[in-house]
């Protein structure tokens, strides 16, 4: 029989290889190229938008797999929302407070995808290009939602040494995602002839987020006294 957490993982894993599988192919087909640097348009842009819709369903799964009554009545686009519902779980919501900002501006993006056409204005009539803001935002969102996934599992004492290692990793290089989002803002504004060390330093630390996220063996090892 299949316990709650173990139909949870493998929810959360087939989403995330979905997730997976779209993001690979915005970034390996040779017809979606973005039309610039940051700048995304017609089916690139639809497809960024669907991983948005898809993250948004992981979430909401594992948000919904802990409680008592499932409703399907039930949004999740405040803080007052998430709490609601973990207290309902029996689950203290306090560890995964830092997670709120990101998940509720997920949660109004993909509404205004799904029942909106992710169209800014009730007036306008075309989509506006994806932009770096989408997908600085998007990639936020790309660790926020495993980030809850591994806290969830933390706080009902299902998580193993790997996932409590995994959720570290990825709150570490959220706030890494932060401060790229920071030094990329600056630049326009960098005086000539400090931009190449503002680059070098943005490379630096996109370097250090990607090295963030990659597990080593070494990381599953209990250090001894």
């Amino acid at each position: 029989m299949t316990t709650r957490d173990e139909l949870m993982e493998t929810r959360f894993l087939l989403n995330m290889g979905r997730i997976s599988g779209l993001v690979r192919l915005v970034n390996f087909n040779e017809a979606l190229k973005p039309t610039m640097i940051f700048r995304s348009e017609g089916t690139r842009a639809d497809i960024l938008r669907s991983i948005v819709v898809f993250l948004h369903a992981t979430f909401e799964v594992v948000l919904r797999s802990h409680l008592p009554n499932p409703d399907k009545s039930l949004s999740f686009y405040s803080r007052t929302d998430l709490d609601k519902a973990l207290k309902r779980s029996r689950i203290d919501p306090k560890p995964f407070k830092p997670l709120y900002l990101p998940l509720t501006q997920m949660a109004k993006r993909r509404h205004r995808i799904v029942h909106e056409g992710d169209l800014s204005r009730r007036t306008d009539t075309v989509s506006e290009p994806w932009g770096a803001a989408d997908d600085w935002q998007l990639v936020m969102w790309l660790m926020a939602v495993p980030a809850f996934y591994y806290q969830l599992r933390i706080s009902v004492g299902a998580a193993d040494i790997v996932e409590r290692t995994a959720y570290e990793r990825f709150r570490k290089a959220m706030t890494g995602h932060v401060d790229f989002g920071h030094q990329l803002l600056a630049i326009p504004k960098a005086p000539p002839e400090q931009l190449i060390e503002a680059l070098q330093s943005l490379a630096s630390t996109a370097e250090g987020i990607a090295a963030t996220l990659k597990l080593d063996v070494s990381d599953f090892v209990p250090e001894r006294g």
